[in-house]
């Protein structure tokens, strides 16, 4: 398969940001299929994904997860308008449960 933006081969001519963001739409319409083929929405994992996303396109993921469960994991901080049923902290070889 290969995928482009604008006629472009992705791998070579897109920024990170835009690779980036044509692999979660790739997993978002993923989980939209799996969705419609059970009639329940797959578990989300998605790991470090706002590393590389510009404050727009952030927004935009964070919009999608509507409609099922999102496991989310990052090194950094948790955009704002993500609204995060639990937030577990990771350290030292610990989990423990965190404040937002």
């Amino acid at each position: 398969m290969k995928l482009t933006i604008d006629g472009l081969d992705a791998r070579t001519q897109a920024s990170q940001g835009e690779q980036r963001s044509l692999a979660l739409a790739l997993r978002l319409a993923g989980r939209s299929v799996v969705h419609e083929l059970t009639g329940t929405p797959p578990v989300l994992l998605l790991d470090d994904v706002f590393s590389e996303l510009d404050a727009r396109r952030s927004s935009a993921l964070v919009r999608s997860f509507a409609g099922g469960q999102t496991l989310l994991t990052t090194a950094g901080v948790v955009p704002t308008d993500v609204e995060p049923d639990r937030v577990l902290r990771i350290s030292g070889g610990r989990i423990e449960e965190a404040g937002r």
